[in-house]
């Protein structure tokens, strides 16, 4: 109950699974994790009827999600700015170089297995990029023994079509699987002049396995590859309306994505010691054209070598022991290049060693604790830890929790070495970004069982902060503060129907006093699922409430003047989703995105998807 406690904000698109797959530097158990978290299945999203990862976040407290068009989406947690979000794929590290984050630009579910959202500094585990907390994806994998395939298809409004596939094997000592997955939406013009449609296209091809070399050894991989095409509109200002700050233009781009890593995984000491050796990459190239002519590019990647050795303090095998004392070392190279650079191909090191501890006792309190060591050859060392502690009150359904960190966040490539004729030249002596980080949380079932409530106050104070609004990068002086609490509550009302709410506050403010750009202040969600027809149809409704979000006023500026942060007007959605199973291979599903048609904007001059309806097929065996 009390782990369950900890994603009761999400009721009926949740289920939480007994580990928590990224909350150490080994998978822990979630009873033991004393963070804040959600965990989201390939059922939960399907049943809330959500088909790409940004939208399946969008209902997670305290995650903040900003699109401007359906190309480019970021994300926040708890007021963050966008790049300290640590986004993981299969474990390998997303976030691009760069710009020192990772763009949902439509990430398609149909590859999707689960995934973890941690709320909190994670630095002592990842390193920089990980300050406000993790995202993590995992692909599906063959899981069952012997062969399984199956697909699915959908259309709707925007000229949307979308289909993906998969197979899988798994035998006595070795697992494959393979999916493939397309979804084109033909779109809307954007700068909503009647001109030329922002269309968005994606094709996406993941191939993973593993293979028990020995008793005790096993090898695997993983392989994941997207390829992105799509088109934007430009932007004109100054201009009184942001109904007019997008002008229709014929820019379009190509996004290409490559991540991979090999491991290899062994027990010894009678499995009291687990070790683990993982080489990680990842490229990303972006590639601009106007009216098909090549304007700009940047090219990014990333190279890891990773161990990790947990040790059994109990004499127990590492995986289910009590005590166990974990420790990691890392080497990494990232290189950044961009044409419009005259430097070339720009490179940095880091290295890094961390130790951490995971503790269980019977008297019901969990303890885990970290620290690490990261040397820089461009940056000044860093040292960032972590504690964090959970007490299962005895006899009471009420589990309470604590926890404590210091993070820091590197500068991104761009910030570094950046540079836009006569816009823009990046700052090689920028310092990283170090925050404190507080948590405390409550979680508390009822209703015999039937009910879970999950409460949290955090609080992040961030020095050296990079405000990105000038035409270089500095640190700017003072302290940033972020603040706020979570609540999250859900009832199994009836053997069919659960209903579920949960309320998000965040003041997240620069240390000149102005709000952070893009952090709302309120967020409410509001869903219900009901299951018919004996259990084989279900019916679900989401209500998301935003208000009290700023943002910078670039319509109305010309520049190189700076814009002032103003509010936006909140809004409300309604979307709606059902499905029915024709028999045990066979599901048909519905949709319906922004049910009322409500206008609204996540950032000044773009404007959310209006009301659009989705139906499709899904089959398996």
């Amino acid at each position: 109950m009390a782990a369950l406690a900890q994603d009761a904000g999400l009721p009926d698109t949740l289920t939480l699974d007994p580990i928590v797959i990224s909350g150490g530097l080994t998978p822990l158990a979630a009873e033991n994790y004393a963070r804040s978290y959600t965990v989201l299945t390939a059922g939960d999203m399907a049943a809330a009827g959500v088909t790409s990862v940004q939208d399946a976040l969008r209902r997670v407290p305290g995650v903040a999600v900003t699109s401007t068009g359906d190309s480019y989406t970021q994300v926040r947690i708890r007021g963050s700015e966008f790049s300290h979000v640590l986004v993981l794929i299969d474990g390998v590290e997303a976030n691009s170089p760069s710009g020192g984050s990772y763009l949902f630009t439509g990430m398609d579910l149909a590859e999707i297995d689960r995934i973890e959202v941690l709320r909190g500094p994670q630095s002592t585990i990842y390193g920089s990029n990980a300050a406000a907390g993790v995202i993590s994806i995992t692909t599906t994998q063959a899981g069952k023994p012997g062969l399984s395939y199956g697909g699915a298809a959908e259309v709707g409004g925007l000229g949307t079509r979308a289909a993906s596939t998969y197979i899988r094997q798994r035998g006595e000592r070795g697992a494959l699987s393979l999916s493939l997955s397309a979804r084109n939406i033909d779109g809307d013009d954007d700068s909503r002049s009647g001109g030329d449609k922002d269309f968005n296209d994606i094709t996406t091809a993941a191939l993973g396995g593993s293979y028990e070399l020995a008793d005790e050894v096993t090898a695997g991989f993983t392989l994941r590859r997207s390829w992105q095409e799509y088109g934007y509109d430009t932007t004109n200002s100054p201009v009184d309306d942001p109904r007019d700050y997008q002008l229709d233009a014929p820019l379009t781009a190509k996004r290409d994505e490559t991540y991979g890593a090999l491991w290899l995984e062994a027990a010894a000491l009678d499995g009291r010691l687990h070790s683990r050796l993982a080489l990680s990459g990842m490229n990303q190239t972006l590639d601009h054209f106007n009216a098909g002519a090549a304007t700009s590019d940047d090219r990014s990647t990333r190279r890891s070598l990773r161990y990790t050795g947990s040790f059994a303090l109990d004499g127990r095998d590492a995986g289910s022991a009590d005590q166990k004392l974990i420790v990691a070392a890392e080497t990494e190279r990232e290189t950044y290049r961009s044409s419009y650079n005259p430097g070339g191909t720009y490179e940095r090191d880091t290295h890094a060693l961390a130790l951490e501890y995971q503790g269980r006792f019977a008297d019901g309190v969990s303890v885990q604790a970290g620290a690490r060591r990261e040397f820089n050859d461009v940056f000044r060392d860093a040292t960032s830890w972590n504690l964090s502690a959970a007490w299962q009150v005895p006899g009471q359904e009420l589990r309470l929790r604590a926890a404590a960190g210091r993070a820091h966040v590197n500068p991104t490539m761009f910030q570094q070495y950046g540079y836009v004729p006569g816009a823009y030249e990046g700052n090689p002596d920028l310092k990283p970004a170090r925050s404190l980080n507080y948590e405390l949380g409550a979680d508390l079932g009822f209703a015999g069982g039937r009910g879970l409530a999950s409460f949290a106050v955090f609080q992040s104070k961030i020095d050296n902060m990079i405000p990105g609004t000038a035409d270089s990068a500095v640190n700017a002086p003072g302290t940033s503060t972020r603040k706020g609490f979570e609540l999250g509550v859900s009832v199994q009302a009836t053997d069919s129907l659960s209903l579920g709410a949960d309320y998000t506050y965040v003041d997240a403010s620069q240390a000149n006093g102005l709000p952070i750009v893009r952090a709302p202040r309120h967020q409410l969600g509001l869903r219900a699922s009901q299951e018919f027809a004996e259990g084989r149809g279900q019916a679900s409704v989401d209500i998301r409430h935003v208000s009290g979000t700023y943002d910078m006023e670039w319509f109305n500026t010309a520049y190189p003047d700076t814009p002032a942060n103003s509010k936006l007007p909140g809004f409300t959605t309604v979307n709606l989703a059902a499905h029915y199973d024709l028999n045990d291979e066979i599901r048909l599903h519905g949709r319906i995105v922004n049910l009322f048609d409500k206008e609204y904007s996540e950032a000044w001059g773009y404007y959310g998807q209006g009301r659009t309806a989705y139906v499709g097929v899904e089959a398996k065996w």
